[in-house]
């Protein structure tokens, strides 16, 4: 029997080393592979961080960036309106205007405006709301926009050192015309620069966070850089300045390279109405701390997972490390963006196309007197005034059917809120669209503006009525008289106009003292409220003369019998402060058809027939001759 053939030791060593080799070389490419894939997975969760990071603080700074351009856009409507109001008033007094009072006396009340004035066509100042002394603005630049201007719109200047205050300053102006359209002067306010950034305080946006306000001529009007302000700068060489050329609004990383090196996460918005644009931004290494923390831990378990020996153990390491990082990096984002969004000093909403509430911030929820958990999941439409739900429906439909990623206009709407009690705000919606560019929420920036419609209330209430006595003013009168006569075209319809002067209201005035004559002029007015019907107006138009407008009168008669009625009623003693006095009143009258087609030739004529009833031995009532 031959013996069986064993190997000779060469080739049994060598399939020896083939069999141990296979499985050794097997692992040691799994645990390459296995290297690979820990470090790729690293990298991308790395890169994945450091996105979603971005992302949300570039979802926070868009939202404060929003509520910043709210802020400044009320400011200037709010400029607009006082200058407005100053202007028409000065276009009715003339040099006899008086801002001084009207501070005093609460006219105006916007605290922010340091200054304001009335400037004539040479420069000259001719009211202003402080004591300025002889100053002229002829070289300003707002004084030669304005004279130079085109349309009627406010002009943002430059940041200058004021003459009056001393301090620097940004003006805020109006142009004032005469009648044929000729440059008569300017309306003036100016505003601090850090007034305009008062909003940084309101917001967190760290030691090296950004607020700016630049003209899109490249100055900047007011900057903050933490705790640094700066004004009058250029802004030409940064980068969203660059990039507002290309795009209304944008959020980007700068690498602050053009300003002061510090790299940043910037939101920026052009306003629709000024030449202007916002920016916000905080910075990246401050914003980043806690993603680069991470970040090093990721390396370091990379490191440390390289060096394990064992596969499976490996694995499991990684899993629970990226199940605990992922977790860290959602309770990270979502701390971040519950921070900005709820620390941002205007309300903010966020809804859905349909309206839905998703969330709101504290300041919204605090407007609205109700907890942010019970509005969350209503309807939007729901907490409006039923008469405001219906156009809000449709400028939101019109938003989302807009491709514009620029602000939308402002709207004025009321709420109600949880005690029943009304809430006026200014209301723009901001479009978040997903990437294939569809509406996917909707950012409602509210602002309180409760107050402001009071003052709105309060100054057309004055504008129109005679401070002493409550009654339509002159002005008033005339608009009122025009609307009667226009209204009152048909066959048969008559108006009257009664111009009434007092007899011996100087004589009460110069003997018993002003007071005394303000008491009695209201007691007339009030007498003269009492001898006519509701639809009928009466109006002071100075000193001690009144107006009466009658309307829907049969015939002259009827006129007749209401000026007799108010000779006798102003016949009656008046007591002022237990004296009791005596005077009269002398009538003219004019009525529409019969005198005048129109209310100039009828308040013209009825002044001519009242000074006619006074030469005629006062206290009687007369016709203009026809």
């Amino acid at each position: 029997m031959t013996p069986p053939r064993l190997p000779d030791d060469e080739h049994y060593s060598a399939a020896r080393r083939a069999r141990i080799a296979t499985p050794l070389n097997l692992l040691i490419v799994l645990a390459s592979v296995f290297v690979a894939v820990v470090w790729l997975i690293t990298l991308q969760r790395i890169a994945f961080e450091r996105e979603q990071t971005l992302a949300s603080e570039m979802e926070s700074n868009s939202s404060l960036a929003i509520a910043f351009e709210q802020q400044v856009f009320r400011t200037l409507k709010a400029a607009e309106q006082v200058a407005a109001f100053v202007r028409e008033q000065y276009r009715q007094q003339g040099r006899a205007i008086d801002l001084r009072r009207w501070v005093e006396e609460g006219v105006i009340r916007e605290e922010m405006f340091t200054i304001v004035s009335v400037v004539d066509e040479h420069g000259d100042i001719v009211s202003s709301s402080q004591n300025t002394g002889a100053v002229n603005y002829a070289d300003r630049e707002f004084f030669t926009a304005q004279r130079d201007a085109q349309a009627d719109r406010l002009f943002i200047s430059q940041p200058v050192l004021g003459r009056v205050s001393g301090r620097w300053l940004i003006p805020l102006s109006l142009r004032i015309e005469r009648d044929d359209g000729r440059f008569a002067g300017v309306v003036v306010m100016a505003v601090s620069p850090e007034d305009v950034t008062h909003f940084f305080h309101q917001v967190d946006l760290g030691s090296q966070g950004l607020l700016e306000l630049t003209g899109l001529d490249g100055v900047v009007r007011a900057r903050k850089i933490g705790p640094r302000s700066e004004f009058g700068v250029g802004a030409a060489p940064l980068a969203w300045f660059q990039r507002q050329k290309l795009q209304d609004t944008d959020d980007f990383y700068d690498s602050g390279e053009a300003l002061d090196g510090v790299a940043r996460i910037v939101s920026y918005r052009t306003m629709a109405d000024y030449p202007l644009m916002v920016t916000v931004a905080t910075a990246y290494d401050e914003e980043m701390v806690t993603t680069l923390q991470r970040r090093s831990t990721y390396l370091r378990a990379a490191v440390g997972v390289t060096l394990v020996v064992g596969i499976f153990v490996g694995l499991l390491m990684m899993m629970l490390v990226r199940q605990r990082a992922a977790t860290d990096a959602l309770q990270g984002s979502e701390a971040l963006f519950r921070a900005t969004f709820h620390q941002a000093a205007m309300g903010i909403a966020h809804v859905t196309p349909d309206g839905e509430i998703l969330r709101v911030n504290e300041k919204f929820s605090r407007m609205l007197g109700c907890p942010a958990e019970v509005l969350q999941g209503r309807n939007i439409f729901e907490l409006s005034d039923p008469d405001a739900a219906s156009a809000a429906q449709d400028f939101l439909h019109e938003q989302l059917s807009s491709d514009s990623r620029a602000l939308s206009p402002e709207i004025e709407k009321t709420y109600r809120r949880q005690d029943g009690s009304r809430l006026w705000v200014c209301e723009a919606l901001g479009v978040v669209r997903n990437r294939e560019g569809h509406p996917d929420f909707l950012v409602l920036v509210t602002q309180d503006i409760t107050e402001r419609k009071h003052l709105e209330a309060r100054l057309s209430h004055d504008a129109q009525h005679d401070g002493l006595t409550g009654l339509p003013n002159r002005g008033y009168f005339r608009q009122r008289l025009d609307r009667v006569l226009a209204s009152e075209r048909s066959p048969g319809r008559l108006s009257a106009v009664l111009y009434i002067d007092l007899d011996g209201f100087k004589a009460i005035n110069d003997s018993l003292g002003h007071a005394a004559g303000d008491v009695l002029l209201q007691q007339v007015a009030r007498r003269l409220e009492d001898c006519v019907r509701g639809e009928d107006t009466v109006a002071r138009f100075g000193g001690d003369e009144f107006g009466i407008i009658l309307t829907n009168l049969g015939s002259k008669q009827d006129c007749e019998a209401v000026a007799r009625k108010v000779l006798a009623t102003l016949e009656q003693p008046f007591d002022l402060n237990g004296s009791p006095v005596r005077i009269s009143a002398s009538i003219g009258a004019a009525m529409f058809p019969l005198h005048g087609h129109d209310g100039h030739d009828l308040v013209q004529h009825a002044d001519k027939a009242m000074y006619a009833a006074k030469h005629a031995g006062k206290n009687r009532f007369n016709w203009v001759a026809e």
